[in-house]
């Protein structure tokens, strides 16, 4: 069966959508609504100031923590079901504890099925590889003659004139690739369900730990939070096509990434269904400890966790850049999603909503002023595991999850161009290189709001430009 075809079988996902939580919690406990989100029955997170060590409340009983010097240390803590909030209240009022709060859930946003939808038409007056000096991989220069996706999108939008990854040519990556920088020495973390680490064009630039059985930084490639072992192999599809964008390698086979020479750190935060505030914490601590300089989240829930926006401002001080998706809730109410919404208070965050082919807003992408920048999300072809489809592990995903990739693989690109930038003067080079005039509505600063773009469509060598006082 040809490629398009194949692909064709495979089920487009509207990713970081929000869903009931269901699946895999942690001790089998399920899960309760306190201030109408979802969180973990029997369990709070307690955070105290300094290495403090717990000091146990009532029926209260550590489970884990995580500790460390300068940051502090967070408890999972057990407490009897139906009393979570008043156990908050009475660790929340000791003298020692910095924040107590819910174990919140967070759902995969992968589980979301979406209608398949068509793709473009044979390229024009592209480059004819990956980057000057390299390779060609198959779809990033041409749709095959006579495919059946080369027809009308389900949304109405023509697509003419297109290749398969229309979003590497959008954001302008392959002018930043001739010009050397491809996200060498950058390691992007990707917080997420896993990544399929035998897939043949990702194995390449998995990152490999210097030392896997280190306490704090254990695992050959990364870790897995949900099981908590060093396995952080995928368990749906949604992290190994989040990686692909990122960092898919150009050799030769199916596609290449928007950084084809960074290294992916995988961090396994979510299962099948979700995982907790916990596993995404410990997660988010790992990468900023053991060596990921951008964390690709494409993931969020409703809840406004204290726990998140401590372990971000903790990994901002250290260098970290933190690139989440802004959400599919536009059509539902466009609710706000976290940890996305503390990007208006942290530098180091940066919100990324979604645009089709066309450079309009997708419709599914949420819009606010914690959206920093948009990237192409609808239609985005990169790798899936090979267990989905043995033949030709390759799919079409939409969604901000689509979207916070390319952003992420643009932030490993100037890390790479210039590896001692800040997050504040990535996050300035992002804003100021946006590109205003392809989405043709008002943004930022000129719309205080952001418009529907934040500061404007990513464009990867604008950014370059700024970044380096061109």
């Amino acid at each position: 069966m040809r490629a398009a075809k194949a692909l064709l079988t495979l089920s487009l996902l509207l990713a970081a959508c929000s869903q009931q939580p269901q699946g895999h919690v942690p001790d089998g406990s399920g899960l309760i609504q306190i201030g109408g989100e979802p969180a973990v029955a029997g369990e709070i997170l307690v955070k105290y100031r300094g290495s403090q060590g717990l000091r146990p409340l009532g029926q209260s009983q550590e489970l884990e923590t995580i500790s460390e010097a300068t940051w502090g240390e967070l408890a999972r803590v057990k407490v009897p079901i139906g009393q979570e909030e008043a156990y908050i209240a009475s660790y929340a009022a000791l003298p020692e504890v910095e924040y107590a709060e819910p174990n919140y859930w967070v759902a995969n946003p992968a589980r979301e099925v979406l209608n398949t939808l068509s793709l473009p038409g044979n390229p024009q007056g592209l480059h004819t590889q990956a980057y000057s000096d390299g390779v060609t991989d198959p779809y990033f220069v041409q749709v095959p003659p006579g495919d059946p996706l080369a027809a009308m999108g389900a949304d109405g939008t023509q697509y003419q004139n297109v290749p398969y990854l229309w979003g590497i040519y959008r954001i302008r990556a392959p002018e930043v690739w001739d010009q050397g920088y491809r996200g060498q020495g950058v390691v992007v973390a990707v917080v997420d369900e896993g990544v399929d680490l035998s897939h043949p064009d990702l194995a390449a630039n998995l990152w490999q730990n210097p030392n896997p059985n280190s306490q704090a930084c254990p695992g050959e490639h990364g870790y897995d939070f949900v099981d908590d072992d060093p396995d952080p192999s995928d368990s749906g599809g949604h992290g190994t096509h989040v990686a692909g964008t990122i960092a898919a390698p150009a050799n030769g086979i199916g596609v290449v990434g928007v950084a084809p020479e960074a290294k992916i750190m995988v961090l396994r935060g979510l299962g099948y269904f979700g995982g907790t505030s916990y596993m995404l914490v410990r997660a988010l601590k790992y990468a900023a400890d053991c060596g990921a300089k951008v964390v690709n989240n494409s993931w969020g829930s409703g809840a406004r966790s204290k726990a998140f926006l401590d372990v971000l401002e903790y990994g901002t001080q250290k260098g970290v850049v933190y690139v989440f998706s802004a959400g599919n809730s536009y059509r539902t109410g466009n609710r706000p999603s976290y940890p996305v919404s503390f990007s208006t208070l942290l530098p180091g965050v940066i919100g990324v909503g979604a645009t089709s082919n066309d450079n309009r807003r997708a419709g599914f992408s949420n819009t606010g002023p914690y959206v920093t920048v948009a990237a192409p999300g609808a239609a985005i072809l990169s790798t899936v595991p090979g267990a989905q489809n043995p033949s030709n592990p390759y799919a079409f995903l939409s969604g901000t999850s689509m979207a916070s990739p390319h952003v992420s693989g643009v932030v490993a690109l100037l890390l790479s161009a210039r590896p001692q930038a800040t997050p504040e003067e990535i996050r300035l080079a992002l804003e100021g290189g946006a590109n205003v005039r392809l989405t043709g509505q008002a943004a930022k600063p000129d719309y205080a709001a952001g418009g529907q773009y934040g500061y404007g469509l990513v464009d990867a060598l604008a950014s370059l430009n700024l970044l380096l006082g061109r």
